[in-house]
C-alpha cells in the first residue's frame, strides 16, 4: 500500500516517481550500512581488541570519517524525501489511525508501524551519528562508557528494535511496490523477513549487552 494513501488525492508527477526512487535507493543504502555497522560493532563479542583493531584499520584509511559524513548526508536525504508521505497534521494522523482500525489490513498496520518507528529512528540516530562523528575513532572503551553511563543503554534498547522493524518493513513494502513481492512469494519473503528481523535483533542485543558488561580501565 502506498505511504501517501491517507493524504488527499492528487495527480502523481514524474517528480514523484523520481523521489520514490531516491527514497528507495537511500533506504537500501542505509539498510546495508546498518547491517554492516552492526557486524562491525559485534566484533566486540570476540573482545575489545577485535573491535579496536578493525577500527584502527578503518581510521587509517579514513573510512570512519568519510563514511560517517556520507551516511549522514544519505540519512538526511532519505528522511527529507520520506517525510513528504508522513501525516504530520493531527487530522491526518487521526484519519490514518481510523483507517487502520477500520480496514484491519496487515499492510496498513505495517505502514503505521513504519511511520512510528521512523520518528524514533530519526531522533535517536541523529544523536547517535553526531555523537559518533565527534568522538572518532570508534573504540570499545568509548562505546562501553556511553552504554554504561548517560542513559544510552535504554536509548539503544528502544532504537534497535525500532530500527530493525523499520528496515524490514521498508524492504518488504519497497519490494511489494516495485513488483518483487508477489502473491506467490509473499509468504516465503514474509517469513524470511521475520528471520532477518530476529537475527538482527539477537546480534544487536548481544552486542549491546557486551558493551554493558565490558570492564572499564
Amino acid at each position: 500500500m502506498e505511504t501517501d494513501c491517507i493524504a488527499p488525492a492528487r495527480p502523481r508527477s514524474r517528480a514523484d516517481g523520481w523521489l520514490d526512487w531516491v527514497q528507495m535507493a537511500t533506504g537500501a543504502a542505509l539498510a546495508l550500512f546498518a547491517c554492516m555497522h552492526m557486524l562491525f560493532l559485534s566484533s566486540v563479542l570476540f573482545g575489545a581488541g577485535a573491535l579496536n583493531g578493525l577500527s584502527a584499520v578503518m581510521d587509517t584509511l579514513h573510512l570512519e570519517t568519510v563514511g560517517g559524513v556520507l551516511i549522514a548526508i544519505v540519512f538526511c536525504v532519505h528522511a527529507t524525501v520520506a517525510a513528504r508521505k508522513i501525516p504530520f497534521k493531527a487530522a491526518q494522523a487521526v484519519t490514518a489511525w481510523r483507517h487502520a482500525r477500520l480496514l484491519r489490513h496487515p499492510e496498513t498496520w505495517a505502514w503505521i508501524a513504519q511511520v512510528v518507528t521512523a520518528f524514533i529512528v530519526a531522533a535517536l540516530v541523529t544523536i547517535h551519528i553526531w555523537t559518533g562523528l565527534t568522538d572518532l575513532p570508534v573504540q570499545a572503551q568509548k562505546s562501553a562508557v556511553r552504554v554504561q553511563f548517560g542513559g544510552w543503554f535504554w536509548a539503544y534498547l528502544l532504537l534497535l528494535p525500532a530500527l530493525a522493524l523499520h528496515l524490514v518493513i521498508g524492504a518488504w513494502r519497497a519490494g511489494a511496490k516495485w513488483g518483487l513481492v508477489t502473491r506467490e512469494n509473499r509468504a516465503v519473503l514474509t517469513r524470511n523477513g521475520l528471520y532477518l528481523l530476529a537475527g538482527f535483533l539477537c546480534l544487536s542485543l548481544l552486542t549491546l549487552l557486551r558493551f554493558r558488561l565490558l570492564p572499564l580501565d
